[in-house]
């Protein structure tokens, strides 16, 4: 049997545009545990390739493939929709991500003559029963060819242990990106769920209560380490993907022994303000473990906003925990995001003060400061969402904002499905641009 398992696209057409993409890890778990079971897995990164519906058409009608699996998620709901129902080939098609848990009920109403099979939760352990025909739980949702599997802590298909979950390095096309320090990068991932409750993300904990927060061991993150640089010994930076790698005191004194382990390597990773707040004499030793930058979700300057949204840490431990972060000499990439429901001008402008000031400080630190900034878009599923729908609000159809195309390099983040908040569109833009104009500042 052949399985065809895509990351799916962005963009509905073939573009030549060339933007930094991660890559798809969370394919290369599924594809190493179909191989494993006997299925020949290939993965396609039709977001690096840049594909459009049309090559992908044709790639799964010269691959003709048993099995064609997608990622999907908000924004590239319309295009996924697109290619199963056009189609030509009989084939399987199995949808999987976080946005299944929230819209299966629409997907198994599309129109294709092909199977569309759903699977909402983690696929490592499920898929390869599924493909077997040895899945031993009632689906879901079972109408012949449009059926839903659902995999929760409660089921035997659940990894449970991280360390138990393989990952092949092998299968991903490109092993490294080359980083914003020009270095050659890897990228890992050291745990899985969230226990924050951010009303804009789909993986708030209060929607996903029927799983678990789950952690590599300290051994098992060291041993891929060592297999990245054995695989390729140009690679001299790691980038840690998820926000739980440090989380309290005790994990940043972990990772502090993990690097200082690995010579002349330097790292990066996101992080929660909160894990900082009784940590920050750590800093100094974060940084000559090799920790060159961290990445925080500021989202909004506004103690209004934050509060609306659940956003946890007030904006006073925002400074001080980015003021030490700089002058210890690590950078700083600060996301924010513009356009909240009912977020007002004045809001706005709070949230450009609070980035401007970060800015000054770490113009007298070692540390730099930079900044990617967004428009708000609803994702389905979250309390955000909902509010919005409740409100008899119109969501649009995902589109992208072309008058923030201005900025290199960020048309992949140029999607919005409208304005929710009450502010004018162009000063709404305004703020996006100037925001992210700090960082060439």
């Amino acid at each position: 049997m052949n399985f065809l398992l895509l990351n799916s696209p962005i963009y509905r057409n073939h573009t030549k545009i060339s933007e930094d993409y991660l890559p798809p890890l969370g394919l290369a778990y599924i594809a190493t545990h179909l191989n494993n079971s006997g299925v020949n897995t290939v993965i396609v990164d039709c977001v690096s390739e840049r594909f459009g519906v049309a090559e992908i058409l044709e790639l799964i009608e010269t691959k003709r493939p048993n099995f064609v699996g997608f990622n999907i998620f908000t924004q590239n709901y319309e295009i996924v929709k697109e290619v199963l129902e056009n189609c030509s080939i009989i084939t399987t098609f199995i949808i999987g991500g976080q946005f299944t848990k929230f819209a299966f009920n629409e997907i198994v109403q599309w129109q294709t003559k092909n199977n569309i099979w759903v699977v909402i939760g983690e696929s490592e352990l499920v898929l390869p029963a599924i493909v077997a025909g040895e899945y031993k739980e009632r689906p879901l949702y079972d109408a012949g060819s449009k059926k839903v599997y659902r995999v929760d802590k409660h089921s035997k298909y659940f990894p449970h242990e991280l360390d138990e979950v393989k990952l092949d390095r092998f299968l991903l096309k490109e092993e490294y990106l080359i980083n914003h320090y020009g270095k050659k990068e890897a990228a890992i991932i050291t745990s899985r769920g969230c226990p924050y409750n951010c009303a804009f993300c789909g993986a708030a904990h209060s929607l996903n209560q029927d799983t678990t927060i789950r952690f590599r061991s300290v051994t098992h993150v060291e041993d891929e380490i060592r297999s990245i640089f054995l695989k390729n010994s140009e690679i001299t930076s790691i980038r840690i993907l998820d926000d739980l790698f440090l989380r309290s005191r005790e994990t940043i004194l972990s990772a502090i022994t993990i690097f200082e382990k690995f010579n002349c390597v330097y790292w990066r990773c996101m992080a929660q303000i909160m894990a900082f707040r009784n940590s920050m004499d750590l800093f100094p030793n974060l940084r000559a473990s090799g920790c060159s930058e961290l990445f925080f979700g500021i989202e909004s300057g506004s103690s209004d906003v934050r509060k609306r949204i659940s956003k946890v840490g007030d904006t006073k431990l925002v400074e001080d925990v980015l003021t030490g972060v700089l002058e210890a000499g690590i950078d700083v990439k600060a996301y924010f995001m513009f356009g909240f429901p009912d977020e007002s001008t004045s809001e706005a402008e709070e949230t450009f003060k609070l980035a401007s000031k970060l800015k000054k400080i770490s113009d007298s630190c070692l540390g730099n400061f930079r900044t990617s900034v967004f428009q708000f878009r609803p994702y389905h599923g979250t309390r955000l969402y909902n509010e919005i729908k409740k409100s008899g609000k119109i969501i649009d159809r995902i589109g992208s904002n072309d008058s923030l195309n201005v900025l290199n390099g960020r048309s992949q983040f140029n999607f919005h499905s409208g304005n929710f908040s009450n502010i004018d569109d162009c000063v709404l833009n305004e703020y996006i641009l100037k925001t992210q104009a700090l960082t060439e500042a």
